[in-house]
């Protein structure tokens, strides 16, 4: 189902301590972040997601796994990124398994507006049906 994805770093602008991965295939592009999203990071974070979905992917993936912190900054980002993609008629599906990000994910009670997923294979799924009943 996946393209060999060619990968690209677009990190050059974040601190050390986060690392963002932009992997385009077949029919999304995942965006994978590692790393802290704090108040040094949002700003950048937000551009390069907004360049992203000016490129209009059949589908937008952020994969946060790998995320170690997420500020309330952090959070706004993605509302805001998902809600763009919303009204730009881009699924969007998002995979968080840590706690930095699944706590105040569910305290703020975000996980009712924010498609949240397990892995890559249950958000790739998710999509999948979008499209089919599109």
């Amino acid at each position: 189902m996946l393209a060999t994805p060619s990968q690209v770093e677009v990190s050059d602008v974040l601190p050390v301590r986060t690392r963002v991965t932009v992997i385009p295939t077949a029919g999304h592009t995942v965006v994978a972040v590692t790393g802290d999203l704090d108040l040094t990071v949002t700003a950048s974070l937000h551009e390069q997601l907004e360049a992203e979905l000016r490129r209009t992917p059949e589908a937008l993936v952020l994969d946060l796994a790998g995320v170690t912190f997420c500020s309330a900054g952090a959070l706004a980002v993605l509302l805001d990124v998902v809600t763009t993609a919303h009204a730009r008629g881009i699924p969007c599906a998002i995979i968080a398994t840590g706690r930095a990000v699944l706590r105040p994910v569910r305290v703020l009670q975000l996980d009712r507006v924010l498609p949240l997923h397990a892995d890559r294979a249950e958000a790739e799924d998710w999509l999948s049906l979008l499209r089919r009943l599109r």
